[in-house]
């Protein structure tokens, strides 16, 4: 299932969780889950499908909540990490190889669909959004994190692929309203969003912690700058 996508982020896999055992990576991890989660609201045991799932950090949250969860993805290599952090975990997540756009699912099958910074890559957006509806129970939940186009670090990673290599290269970014727009013209209701990470990663080692004051300035001062926009919306 070759595409530029799949292997930017097939080469990218075996370091791609390194980030996140940073100081700022885990600070940034905390502050982007803790906007996720508040805006999902399944029951234990519900079905969830955490497309482009990468090497699974979101599928196993999920899966530690309770929750039946299958894990989609392009890059095989992405998978088999992922699947040996569930294993390593003790947690069961089923994890398919599977494009956005034509997904191997029923009808009617999700009782959550969780996308979190797969739209920006995804070749066929509005593809993708038709097929999640597709596949989630009426009243169902779909909640999308996108890195919001005019956000701080989102602008400098548009700056900087200009001059250097980066899997962003060919990301599409959106906006809040731009996706407010998609969500609603594919069927999806009573929307609700939180954004997180307000700041440049500026900062590294001990002297991040000096971000969690930048976080609190800027999300009380400048929401519409956060890099990181979660929004949720119940299928009609």
């Amino acid at each position: 299932m070759p595409s530029e996508r799949a292997s930017a982020f097939d080469a990218l896999s075996s370091s791609y969780d390194q980030w996140y055992e940073t100081p700022v990576g885990r600070l940034v991890d905390r502050l982007e889950k803790d906007a996720v989660f508040a805006l999902v609201e399944p029951q234990r045991g519900d079905l969830v499908l955490d497309l482009s799932c990468g090497t699974g950090i979101y599928a196993l949250a999920l899966a530690q909540r309770g929750l039946r969860v299958v894990g989609a993805d392009l890059s095989e290599p992405m998978l088999r990490l992922a699947q040996a952090k569930a294993r390593q975990a003790g947690v069961g997540v089923a994890f398919v190889q599977a494009d956005g756009s034509t997904l191997p699912f029923r009808p009617g099958t999700f009782d959550l669909v969780t996308i979190i910074l797969g739209l920006e890559f995804a070749a066929e957006p509005v593809k993708t959004l038709e097929e999640i509806r597709r596949i989630l129970k009426p009243g169902a939940t779909l909640v999308v994190a996108i890195l919001n186009r005019s956000g701080l670090w989102t602008l400098w990673r548009r700056f900087k692929r200009l001059f250097v290599p980066s899997v962003w290269r060919h990301a599409r970014f959106l906006g809040l309203e731009e996706l407010r727009r998609h969500m609603e013209t594919h069927g999806f209701r009573q929307l609700r969003w939180r954004g997180a990470v307000h700041f440049l990663p500026i900062f590294t080692g001990r002297a991040a912690r000096c971000l969690e004051r930048c976080e609190a300035f800027g999300a009380r001062w400048m929401p519409a700058r956060a890099t990181f926009l979660a929004m949720s919306g119940r299928r009609a």
